[in-house]
């Protein structure tokens, strides 16, 4: 368990944008938090790019007849079908987390100026930052595990996967976690 809510995708797109940031907008951030819903909809968005990153972490480490080889795409293609859904969601808890959306851009705002940029140009960025940190996060020891993960995950309706991803965080609580409290 530990090891899934340390690896848990859905927050590696805003940790991969919020170390591109400077220190005061990741000051801001620490004082908000996301809800359980914003959480399952990053979770959702950023499973095609968590499949890819971890493709290329662990290919070398995967058998050619396990899940990732021979299923991998259907999973991943399950989420993919909910991403245009999800972006919306999944983007505002991104710029909140890691400063806030501000409604107009300045050369000193750098989470405005991200905010501002259409959702053609964010999108290829954030789903290219998530499979990156994912190949930079996963050890090659805990490839398996996180492929018998993800298969455990496939025979879940994406968006009730979604849900349980965000539900084990909040009551988790890791450690500097941005999730707010579960709700009793």
């Amino acid at each position: 368990m530990r090891t899934f809510v340390n690896r848990c995708h859905t927050l590696i797109a805003a940790a991969a944008i919020a170390a591109l940031l400077p220190a005061p907008a990741q000051a801001q951030a620490a004082r908000t938090c996301l809800t359980e819903r914003e959480v399952a909809q990053m979770a959702i968005y950023s499973v095609p790019s968590l499949v890819s990153g971890v493709r290329q972490k662990c290919s070398a480490r995967l058998s050619s007849s396990g899940f990732l080889a021979t299923r991998g795409d259907s999973f991943a293609q399950k989420y993919a079908a909910l991403q245009n859904e999800t972006w919306p969601v999944a983007k505002s808890a991104l710029l909140k987390f890691v400063g806030g959306a501000s409604s107009q851009a300045n050369s000193n705002d750098p989470v405005a100026m991200f905010a501002s940029l259409p959702d053609e140009a964010v999108r290829p960025m954030v789903d290219a930052m998530i499979a990156q940190k994912v190949g930079d996060s996963v050890k090659p020891s805990h490839c398996a595990n996180v492929e018998r993960g993800m298969q455990l995950a496939s025979v879940m309706n994406p968006r009730d996967s979604g849900a349980m991803i965000a539900f084990v965080m909040a009551v988790a609580k890791p450690k500097n976690s941005p999730i707010c409290p579960a709700r009793s």
